[in-house]
Protein backbone atom coordinates (compact mmCIF):
# COMPACT_ATOMS: atom_id res chain seq x y z
CA UNK A 1 0.00 0.00 0.00
CA UNK A 2 0.94 3.19 -0.64
CA UNK A 3 -0.07 6.71 0.67
CA UNK A 4 -1.15 9.70 -1.11
CA UNK A 5 -2.42 13.11 -0.79
CA UNK A 6 -6.48 13.04 -2.16
CA UNK A 7 -7.38 17.13 -2.83
CA UNK A 8 -10.88 17.51 -4.06
CA UNK A 9 -11.59 20.90 -6.02
CA UNK A 10 -15.25 21.67 -7.58
CA UNK A 11 -16.28 25.24 -9.51
CA UNK A 12 -18.65 26.44 -11.98
CA UNK A 13 -16.19 27.15 -14.78
CA UNK A 14 -13.45 25.20 -16.11
CA UNK A 15 -11.10 26.20 -19.45
CA UNK A 16 -8.70 23.41 -20.00
CA UNK A 17 -7.94 24.59 -23.28
CA UNK A 18 -6.87 22.97 -26.60
CA UNK A 19 -3.42 23.73 -27.68
CA UNK A 20 -2.00 25.25 -30.79
CA UNK A 21 -5.12 26.67 -31.52
CA UNK A 22 -4.74 30.30 -32.11
CA UNK A 23 -7.41 31.46 -34.00
CA UNK A 24 -11.16 31.07 -34.58
CA UNK A 25 -13.09 29.44 -31.85
CA UNK A 26 -10.92 28.60 -28.47
CA UNK A 27 -11.49 24.92 -27.99
CA UNK A 28 -11.02 22.70 -24.45
CA UNK A 29 -9.79 19.81 -24.23
CA UNK A 30 -11.94 16.97 -22.52
CA UNK A 31 -9.47 16.92 -19.07
CA UNK A 32 -7.31 19.69 -17.98
CA UNK A 33 -3.01 18.87 -19.11
CA UNK A 34 -0.38 18.00 -16.56
CA UNK A 35 1.07 21.40 -16.57
CA UNK A 36 -2.29 22.92 -15.66
CA UNK A 37 -2.16 20.93 -12.61
CA UNK A 38 1.34 21.99 -11.74
CA UNK A 39 -0.05 25.34 -11.87
CA UNK A 40 -3.01 24.58 -10.00
CA UNK A 41 -0.94 23.19 -7.38
CA UNK A 42 1.65 26.12 -7.34
CA UNK A 43 -1.13 28.03 -6.65
CA UNK A 44 -2.13 27.04 -3.56
CA UNK A 45 1.27 26.38 -2.22
CA UNK A 46 2.09 30.18 -3.54
CA UNK A 47 5.35 29.55 -5.72
CA UNK A 48 6.11 27.52 -9.43
CA UNK A 49 6.18 23.93 -8.63
CA UNK A 50 8.55 21.74 -11.35
CA UNK A 51 8.23 18.71 -12.15
CA UNK A 52 10.69 16.89 -10.26
CA UNK A 53 8.74 17.81 -7.16
CA UNK A 54 5.80 15.56 -7.36
CA UNK A 55 3.66 13.07 -9.13
CA UNK A 56 0.39 13.26 -9.16
CA UNK A 57 -3.04 11.16 -10.28
CA UNK A 58 -6.56 12.84 -11.58
CA UNK A 59 -9.79 12.41 -12.22
CA UNK A 60 -11.99 15.09 -14.08
CA UNK A 61 -15.62 15.77 -15.11
CA UNK A 62 -18.23 18.32 -15.84
CA UNK A 63 -21.70 18.90 -16.93
CA UNK A 64 -21.91 20.61 -20.21
CA UNK A 65 -19.75 21.83 -23.03
CA UNK A 66 -21.30 25.89 -23.45
CA UNK A 67 -20.01 28.97 -25.32
CA UNK A 68 -19.23 32.45 -24.20
CA UNK A 69 -18.21 35.63 -26.13
CA UNK A 70 -15.24 37.27 -24.82
CA UNK A 71 -12.32 40.25 -25.27
CA UNK A 72 -9.19 38.89 -25.99
CA UNK A 73 -5.92 40.75 -24.73
CA UNK A 74 -4.02 39.94 -27.51
CA UNK A 75 -0.16 39.54 -26.94
CA UNK A 76 2.59 39.55 -29.18
CA UNK A 77 6.73 38.84 -28.86
CA UNK A 78 9.30 41.18 -30.38
CA UNK A 79 12.15 38.68 -30.30
CA UNK A 80 12.87 39.57 -26.65
CA UNK A 81 9.75 39.98 -24.60
CA UNK A 82 5.93 39.22 -24.96
CA UNK A 83 4.13 42.51 -24.53
CA UNK A 84 0.57 43.55 -25.59
CA UNK A 85 -0.60 43.80 -29.23
CA UNK A 86 0.22 46.70 -31.07
CA UNK A 87 -3.43 46.27 -33.06
CA UNK A 88 -5.17 46.01 -29.46
CA UNK A 89 -8.11 43.53 -28.59
CA UNK A 90 -10.12 41.38 -30.51
CA UNK A 91 -13.39 39.82 -29.64
CA UNK A 92 -14.06 35.87 -29.77
CA UNK A 93 -15.87 32.38 -29.16
CA UNK A 94 -14.79 30.83 -26.09
CA UNK A 95 -15.46 27.15 -24.98
CA UNK A 96 -15.97 25.79 -21.02
CA UNK A 97 -17.32 23.81 -19.10
CA UNK A 98 -19.81 24.28 -16.62
CA UNK A 99 -19.69 22.78 -13.00
CA UNK A 100 -15.78 21.11 -13.49
CA UNK A 101 -15.15 18.30 -11.14
CA UNK A 102 -10.95 17.72 -10.51
CA UNK A 103 -9.63 15.30 -7.95
CA UNK A 104 -5.92 15.03 -7.28
CA UNK A 105 -3.71 12.54 -5.80
CA UNK A 106 -0.04 13.35 -4.89
CA UNK A 107 2.34 12.46 -3.32
CA UNK A 108 3.29 15.10 -1.19
CA UNK A 109 2.07 14.02 2.18
CA UNK A 110 3.75 17.40 3.21
CA UNK A 111 1.98 19.70 1.51
CA UNK A 112 -1.43 18.83 3.22
CA UNK A 113 -1.49 22.27 4.80
CA UNK A 114 -1.04 24.04 1.67
CA UNK A 115 -4.40 22.91 0.42
CA UNK A 116 -6.18 23.23 3.77
CA UNK A 117 -4.88 26.92 3.71
CA UNK A 118 -4.24 27.53 0.24
CA UNK A 119 -1.91 30.92 -0.59
CA UNK A 120 -3.75 31.77 -3.74
CA UNK A 121 -7.44 30.52 -5.00
CA UNK A 122 -6.59 28.11 -7.60
CA UNK A 123 -8.28 28.31 -11.26
CA UNK A 124 -9.16 25.99 -13.95
CA UNK A 125 -8.19 27.63 -16.77
CA UNK A 126 -8.86 31.27 -16.98
CA UNK A 127 -8.48 33.81 -13.84
CA UNK A 128 -11.98 33.82 -13.56
CA UNK A 129 -12.42 30.10 -13.41
CA UNK A 130 -11.66 29.71 -10.06
CA UNK A 131 -11.85 26.41 -8.00
CA UNK A 132 -12.73 25.91 -4.26
CA UNK A 133 -10.83 23.07 -2.43
CA UNK A 134 -13.92 20.91 -0.75
CA UNK A 135 -11.93 18.02 0.71
CA UNK A 136 -7.97 17.40 1.71
CA UNK A 137 -7.25 13.58 3.31
CA UNK A 138 -4.67 11.27 3.00
CA UNK A 139 -5.68 7.63 1.80
CA UNK A 140 -3.89 4.26 1.11
CA UNK A 141 -4.30 2.85 -2.57
CA UNK A 142 -2.41 -0.43 -3.96
CA UNK A 143 -1.06 -0.78 -7.33
CA UNK A 144 -3.02 -2.93 -10.08
CA UNK A 145 -2.07 -4.09 -13.55
CA UNK A 146 -5.64 -3.21 -15.15
CA UNK A 147 -7.94 -0.65 -14.15
CA UNK A 148 -11.14 0.71 -15.54
CA UNK A 149 -10.67 4.39 -16.18
CA UNK A 150 -12.55 8.11 -17.16
CA UNK A 151 -11.34 11.52 -16.44
CA UNK A 152 -7.98 11.09 -17.21
CA UNK A 153 -4.97 11.59 -19.41
CA UNK A 154 -2.48 8.76 -20.23
CA UNK A 155 0.49 8.86 -22.44
CA UNK A 156 0.27 7.41 -25.20
CA UNK A 157 1.29 2.98 -26.41
CA UNK A 158 0.89 2.29 -29.73
CA UNK A 159 -1.90 -0.84 -29.43
CA UNK A 160 -3.40 0.96 -26.83
CA UNK A 161 -7.22 0.34 -27.27
CA UNK A 162 -8.33 3.36 -25.39
CA UNK A 163 -11.36 5.99 -26.28
CA UNK A 164 -10.09 9.75 -26.22
CA UNK A 165 -8.44 12.48 -27.79
CA UNK A 166 -5.22 12.44 -28.93
CA UNK A 167 -3.19 15.35 -28.08
CA UNK A 168 0.24 16.10 -28.50
CA UNK A 169 1.41 18.23 -25.34
CA UNK A 170 4.58 19.58 -23.12
CA UNK A 171 4.48 17.79 -20.35
CA UNK A 172 5.04 20.94 -18.08
CA UNK A 173 7.55 24.61 -18.20
CA UNK A 174 9.80 26.02 -16.20
CA UNK A 175 9.77 29.94 -16.14
CA UNK A 176 12.58 32.25 -17.97
CA UNK A 177 13.97 34.91 -14.87
CA UNK A 178 12.77 37.74 -16.80
CA UNK A 179 9.26 38.61 -16.75
CA UNK A 180 7.43 38.83 -19.50
CA UNK A 181 9.84 36.75 -21.53
CA UNK A 182 7.71 33.57 -21.62
CA UNK A 183 8.86 29.77 -20.75
CA UNK A 184 10.56 26.78 -21.67
CA UNK A 185 8.42 23.93 -22.35
CA UNK A 186 10.04 20.57 -20.65
CA UNK A 187 9.45 16.94 -22.17
CA UNK A 188 6.75 16.83 -24.96
CA UNK A 189 4.85 13.41 -25.47
CA UNK A 190 1.80 12.35 -27.05
CA UNK A 191 -1.04 11.65 -24.56
CA UNK A 192 -4.69 10.15 -24.74
CA UNK A 193 -6.90 12.43 -22.80
CA UNK A 194 -9.87 10.46 -21.93
CA UNK A 195 -13.23 11.84 -21.45
CA UNK A 196 -15.36 11.14 -18.08
CA UNK A 197 -17.89 9.86 -19.51
CA UNK A 198 -15.72 6.94 -21.72
CA UNK A 199 -14.66 4.53 -19.36
CA UNK A 200 -11.78 2.26 -20.77
CA UNK A 201 -10.58 -1.10 -19.49
CA UNK A 202 -6.22 0.15 -19.54
CA UNK A 203 -3.41 -2.23 -18.66
CA UNK A 204 -0.92 0.15 -18.14
CA UNK A 205 2.11 0.80 -15.77
CA UNK A 206 1.55 3.23 -12.55
CA UNK A 207 -2.33 2.22 -11.86
CA UNK A 208 -3.59 2.00 -7.91
CA UNK A 209 -6.85 1.66 -6.68
CA UNK A 210 -8.81 2.61 -3.36
CA UNK A 211 -12.18 1.65 -1.80
CA UNK A 212 -13.76 4.50 -0.60
CA UNK A 213 -15.02 5.17 2.91
CA UNK A 214 -18.63 5.40 2.79
CA UNK A 215 -19.84 3.96 -0.05
CA UNK A 216 -17.00 1.15 -1.14
CA UNK A 217 -16.54 1.92 -4.53
CA UNK A 218 -13.17 0.69 -5.80
CA UNK A 219 -11.80 3.97 -7.41
CA UNK A 220 -8.80 3.70 -9.84
CA UNK A 221 -6.72 6.17 -10.88
CA UNK A 222 -3.32 6.88 -13.41
CA UNK A 223 -0.42 8.61 -11.46
CA UNK A 224 1.93 10.27 -13.76
CA UNK A 225 5.80 10.24 -12.56
CA UNK A 226 7.22 13.22 -15.27
CA UNK A 227 11.04 11.06 -14.63
CA UNK A 228 9.67 8.29 -15.48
Amino acid sequence: MKEFLEVKLSGWTGTPRQPFILSGNAMCMPVPSYSLLLGIIGCCLGRLVESNEVSLGFHYSFDNYNQDIETRQRLEFDGKRVKNHSKGTDAYSREFHSNPKLTLWIDRLDWIGHFKYPVGTPALGRSQDLLKIESVRIIKAKPIECAELAGCMLPFVPGMAVGGQLVQLAESFVENSEIGSGRIPQKSGIFVAIPHDRKSNVLHKNLFCFDEDESKNTVSFYFHNWNA
